[in-house]
C-alpha cells in the first residue's frame, strides 16, 4: 500500500538535503560571512528609508531602482539583470528553466553542493569532472568532457567554494567557445579576488554570471543575490523565479550599499589583507597545509583528521567548516577569514592544538 511520501518525487527522496547543524561560538568562522558588519552610514541611511515606507504594501514587482544601480556598479545592461532572494533562488530559477530529464549538467568537483543537487532534484544528469591534485581548474579535462558529453550546461564557480581557486578569462572564452550550452560562473567572491567577466557578456550570449550581497556588501542576512545575462535568458530565467521574492528591507538595504559602496571597500581590502596574513601564518603551523585562495576562506588540510580539529577547535569556541565529505577533502577544514583578533585566536588554537599531536601521526 502506498503512504504520502510515495508522493513525493524519486530524485527528491534520493538526495540529501543540504544543511548546516546550528551550532553556536564566540569565533563563527564556519559560513564565509564578512566579519565586518555593515558600515553605520549605511545601516543609518537604510532604516531612515524603512520609516518612511508602508510596511502594508508589496515591493515593486521589478525593483527598478536596484536593476539601475547593479547596472551602474557592474557595467552591464540593466534589462540583463535579475535580482532574488540570494544567489541560490536564482541557480534553483535555472536550474527549474533549462533542466529536466535527460538534461546535460557539468560541474567542477569539489564545488558548492546546490548545483548538483538541484540538478537531481530536476531529473537531469550531473557530470563531474574533478580538479587538478592541487585543486585548481584542469581546463583541458574540462574542455574535453564539455565536448564528449555535449554538456547542456557548465557549473562553475569563481573563486570556487570551497577550494578558492580561480579561472582565467583566456580559460572562460575557451569553454564558452567550446560548447552550444550554457556556461554559469559563480562569482560569490569575486570581490575578493579572480578576474571580473561581465566584459565578456557582450560577445558570448551562452555566458551567466551569478553574484550576491551576502559576502563582500555584509548583508548575508538580507538574502539579495543577482544574476547577469543576455536580456533573452533573463527573461526566460525570470519565469522561474517567484514574484516578490526579495522583500522591501533586502531591497532597499541593497540600494544603499551600491549607492554607498566607498565605505564597503575598505572592508573588502581589510579582509584581503588578513586573508594574506592568515595563508601566511598557517603555512608556519607543522601539521597544516593550506591552499592559495582567491575567496575571504582558506583550505586547510589538518594532519589530525578533520573531524577531531573541528570538535577540537568548536570546544576552544571556534567555529570552522568540516568539508571531508567532499570529493577530494578527506582531511580538509574550510576556514572563513575572521577579524585581526579572530584570527589571532585561531592561530593560538591551532598552535597548540597541532603541537600537543606533534609525534603522534607522523608528518604530512
Amino acid at each position: 500500500m502506498k503512504t504520502a511520501i510515495d508522493k513525493i518525487k524519486p530524485e527528491v527522496r534520493a538526495v540529501r538535503a543540504y544543511h548546516l547543524p546550528s551550532l553556536h561560538a564566540s569565533v563563527k568562522i564556519n559560513q564565509n560571512e564578512n566579519p565586518f558588519n555593515a558600515p553605520e552610514e549605511i545601516r543609518r541611511e537604510v532604516l531612515s528609508r524603512l520609516e518612511r515606507r508602508p510596511w502594508s504594501r508589496y515591493p515593486p514587482f521589478v525593483p527598478t531602482n536596484l536593476l539601475e544601480r547593479l547596472a551602474t556598479h557592474t557595467g552591464w545592461r540593466a534589462d540583463g539583470i535579475l535580482a532574488g532572494n540570494g544567489s541560490n533562488e536564482l541557480i534553483q530559477a535555472i536550474m527549474t528553466a533549462t533542466v529536466s530529464p535527460g538534461t546535460k549538467v557539468m560541474v567542477i568537483e569539489p564545488t558548492f553542493t546546490l548545483y548538483g543537487q538541484f540538478t537531481k532534484i530536476m531529473g537531469g544528469e550531473v557530470i563531474s569532472v574533478l580538479l587538478n591534485d592541487n585543486l585548481t581548474f584542469n581546463v583541458p579535462r574540462i574542455a574535453s568532457r564539455q565536448a564528449l558529453a555535449k554538456a547542456d550546461i557548465l557549473f562553475l564557480c569563481s573563486p570556487n567554494n570551497p577550494t578558492g581557486c580561480s579561472i582565467s578569462e583566456r580559460d572562460i572564452r575557451l569553454l564558452l567557445r567550446n560548447t552550444e550550452g550554457l556556461v554559469v560562473v559563480d562569482q560569490a567572491y569575486v570581490e575578493f579576488g579572480g578576474d571580473d567577466f561581465v566584459p565578456l557578456l557582450a560577445e558570448y550570449p551562452n555566458l551567466i554570471i551569478l553574484r550576491t550581497f551576502s559576502k563582500a556588501m555584509a548583508m548575508a542576512g538580507l538574502r539579495v543575490g543577482y544574476l547577469l545575462a543576455a536580456p533573452e535568458l533573463v527573461q526566460e530565467i525570470n519565469k522561474a523565479k517567484l514574484p516578490y521574492s526579495i522583500n522591501f528591507f533586502s531591497v532597499t538595504a541593497a540600494e544603499v550599499a551600491l549607492e554607498r559602496f566607498h565605505y564597503l571597500e575598505p572592508l573588502i581590502d581589510a579582509i584581503k589583507t588578513e586573508r594574506n596574513r592568515l595563508f601566511a601564518e598557517l603555512q608556519t603551523i607543522e601539521g597544516l597545509i593550506a591552499v592559495p585562495s582567491g575567496a575571504n576562506f582558506i583550505l586547510v588540510r589538518t594532519r589530525i583528521g578533520s573531524e577531531e580539529l573541528f570538535e577540537a577547535l568548536h570546544a576552544r569556541g571556534i567555529l570552522v567548516r568540516d568539508v571531508s565529505k567532499y570529493p577530494m577533502l578527506t582531511d580538509f577544514v574550510r576556514i572563513t577569514v575572521g577579524t585581526h583578533a579572530e584570527n589571532e585566536r585561531l592561530l593560538h588554537e591551532l598552535r597548540v592544538l597541532l603541537e600537543g599531536h606533534s609525534g603522534k601521526h607522523g608528518t604530512m
